[in-house]
């Protein structure tokens, strides 16, 4: 995988699938974190001044010790619901030429990937790709089970995945955004868009190493899209579900793992500074219908 002066991931281009008749189509993934393409990952670390919801940043460092049963609390993803039901899909209406019941099946497809990548252990271990893997057309499966062997970069446009010596606390981790669907470019096809923000609550050995919530949170924001195909005029191997593109922001981490694509808590890296280079809170980066920052101080 290519990273650019930032570390951040630059997803390569690949063929797009072809129609059954053999007529071409570019289907375009965007290249994260290309200035010229509009799109990027963008980091920041935990600011040490930065201040959880409502509170007076001094009194917190002062007052605030780690609950390993409600790690959330002080941060804004505190009241999210947590895990798989998190991720709240709206009523499948017949859209573009899709069937009502063929919108449901294309929504149940992207959350599948969606759980997959940013909250089942197993792949944010890093133990099992596959769960990953099988909402994907035949096709779009194949390209990614080699890029993923391929990528010297874990590419977290498509799943977190933990640092290596970190693990997470036993809690699901909070969700919060949108999904919806529209028609796509082509006949057959059905575009869902999802704005989402995942917070996870990371485990600590010596609790005296967090001193505010945001030590041991962290926030991740995933803009993507994804294409659904299906119809006669697709080949078979591109029916289905296809990678998804976009751009992302993660807040409140560590800044060395992140170069690797891997998300590490903020206690762990003590070179911090105000997050973005902004005066912006956590409360704005947690926010998915905030604009995504176009800047970052990893």
């Amino acid at each position: 995988m290519q990273t650019d002066q930032y570390g951040r991931t630059i997803l390569p281009e690949r063929g797009a699938p072809k129609k059954k008749r053999g007529r071409a189509r570019l289907v375009v993934l965007a290249v994260i974190a290309v200035a010229a393409a509009g799109v990027g990952i963008y980091y920041a670390r935990a600011a040490r001044d930065s201040q959880p919801v409502g509170t007076n940043a001094d009194v917190v460092r002062a007052t605030w010790s780690l609950d390993k049963n409600r790690p959330f609390l002080g941060t804004p993803a505190q009241d999210w619901a947590e895990g798989e039901a998190a991720i709240r899909l709206p009523e499948p209406v017949a859209t573009g030429g899709f069937t009502a019941a063929q919108v449901g099946a294309a929504l149940g497809k992207v959350k599948e990937f969606l759980v997959a990548g940013r909250v089942n252990r197993q792949v944010l271990t890093g133990a099992d790709v596959e769960p990953l893997l099988a909402p994907l057309a035949p096709g779009s499966r194949d390209r990614l089970r080699a890029e993923l062997g391929e990528a010297e970069v874990w590419p977290d446009a498509y799943a977190t995945k933990l640092a290596p010596g970190f693990r997470l606390l036993p809690v699901e981790p909070k969700i919060s955004g949108t999904v919806r669907v529209e028609p796509g470019e082509e006949r057959d096809e059905l575009l869902i868009r999802t704005n989402l923000v995942f917070s996870y609550a990371f485990d600590i050995d010596d609790a005296s190493q967090a001193t505010t919530p945001l030590d041991v949170v962290t926030g991740a924001r995933w803009d993507l899209d994804f294409v659904y195909r299906d119809g006669k005029e697709w080949a078979a191997k591109d029916r289905g579900l296809d990678t998804p593109f976009g751009q992302g922001f993660s807040y409140s981490i560590a800044c060395g793992p992140m170069e690797q694509g891997l998300l590490a808590p903020a206690y762990s890296d003590r070179t911090m500074t105000t997050a973005g280079g902004t005066a912006k809170r956590p409360p704005e980066y947690f926010d998915p219908a905030a604009p995504i920052p176009t800047e970052s101080n990893c």
